[in-house]
């Protein structure tokens, strides 16, 4: 194991090297998300005049829009090389997400949530192809759990900052946010041209294109980690709801909830990625979250009959076992989306697994409105049993996908 991977795995600042300045830029571009994540929807809503139906429905059909530019931009990625692409998208980014500025009415909103949506899918692709073309094995699910940590803490800082806009909940303190943003993510852009240049991989043979399309393998496992992927929703839209309208826990426990999951995920995330060095580990811990994540819904459920004192330990419980699984599920998860694609394809294949991830962000509202806020306490046993399930799935079907794998390509 080299010092770079020894120190990501320690989840310290990382030794020189390609992994430090995208350290840098994932943290500078994630403080602008959460400044955004706090105050877009209230900006679109009190100063611009759009209905929360109508910013619902725009951010819904920029989300159909976003599924069609991952696997393209991937390739693009693959036979242009990852790092300028991603600079490039980058900064389109900061550039169209300052037109929001100047919306004023629906279908403006709509226009730009389209584009800035597509770009910004493709983005997520091109930066997976860069993380794949900087390391290698085992090295890149130590790397992706250093950065999924530093993007939570990147978020909460931003949200932190974010709250001063909504104390003073004035039209010129929410644009200062989204300027902040667009200067943020447009520092973290260059930042990453400190990175070597990685080169591209080009075609030698005659075969189809589209390869990662037609991977039945990887598609099979992107789709299981997809159903998988709905728990992510659970604290965003399940929780606030069920611990107001079905328990005795007071609201506050909302915001307890999200600060265990928050901070466990930061300082446990690099260290629930050892031990997972292939697709069978990667298999099995997924298999393992599963059954977590059964326990977490009953225990998410059980708070309903409670008094308050009892509703807050189970939903605290609950939550905690849920981050557990999220943990060891987020980890699998980077290994499977690299190990199982050729490394000629990255960024295609890098493509189809966002493509995967932006399905479950759509659907998994429905699905939990239908089941554990629609059924109630039938619906979180339904739920849990489906994760179940679906984890047991991954062993036989990730062993299938890895024995099919595609031969490596000379680049």
């Amino acid at each position: 194991m080299s010092a770079a991977q020894s120190s990501v795995r320690r989840g310290i600042l990382p030794e020189p090297g390609p992994l430090r300045p995208l350290a840098l830029a994932t943290l500078l571009s994630r403080v602008g998300n959460g400044l955004l994540m706090t105050v877009s929807v209230l900006y679109f809503n009190r100063i611009v005049g759009l209905s929360i139906a109508q910013v619902g429905l725009g951010l819904t059909v920029a989300g159909l829009f976003g599924l069609l530019s991952a696997v393209p931009l991937g390739h693009l990625a693959d036979r242009r090389g990852p790092r300028g692409l991603f600079v490039v998208l980058s900064l389109m980014v900061c550039g169209l997400s300052l037109l929001y500025l100047v919306v004023q009415n629906f279908w403006q909103f709509l226009i730009v949530s389209i584009v800035l949506t597509m770009i910004d899918r493709g983005a997520g692709a091109v930066r997976a192809a860069l993380i794949a073309a900087l390391t290698v094995g085992a090295g890149r699910v130590a790397a992706r759990a250093y950065l999924r940590a530093v993007t939570n803490i990147g978020i909460m800082a931003g949200a932190a900052v974010g709250a001063f806009a909504l104390h003073f909940d004035t039209a010129t303190a929410y644009r200062v946010m989204f300027v902040l943003d667009a200067a943020l993510s447009s520092i973290a852009a260059f930042v990453v041209l400190a990175i070597p240049r990685v080169a591209p991989h080009h075609r030698d043979d005659d075969g189809p294109v589209w390869i990662a399309l037609r991977d039945r393998g990887y598609l099979a496992v992107a789709a299981l980690n997809a159903g998988m992927s709905i728990h992510f929703a659970v604290l965003d839209v399940a929780i606030p709801l069920w611990v107001v309208d079905h328990t005795d826990a007071p609201r506050w426990t909302v915001a307890l909830l999200l600060i265990i999951n928050t901070v466990v995920v930061s300082l446990f995330q690099v260290r629930s990625s050892r031990g997972i060095a292939d697709p069978t580990t990667a298999a099995r811990a997924t298999r393992t979250a599963g059954l977590l994540l059964l326990a977490s819904m009953v225990l998410l459920a059980g708070a309903t009959w409670g008094n308050a004192l009892i509703a807050v330990a189970l939903l605290a419980a609950g939550a905690l076992v849920q981050v557990i699984a999220e943990l060891m599920q987020s980890s699998g998860s980077f290994l499977l989306s690299f190990d199982l694609a050729p490394n000629h394809a990255q960024g295609q294949y890098q493509g189809v697994w966002n493509t995967s991830m932006s399905i479950s962000t759509m659907i998994a509202p429905t699905v939990l409105a239908l089941l554990p806020l629609g059924l109630g306490v039938p619906g979180w046993i339904i739920l849990g049993v489906w994760f179940a399930l679906t984890g047991a799935l991954f062993v036989p079907v990730v062993r299938w996908a890895d024995s099919r794998r595609p031969a490596p390509v000379a680049a």
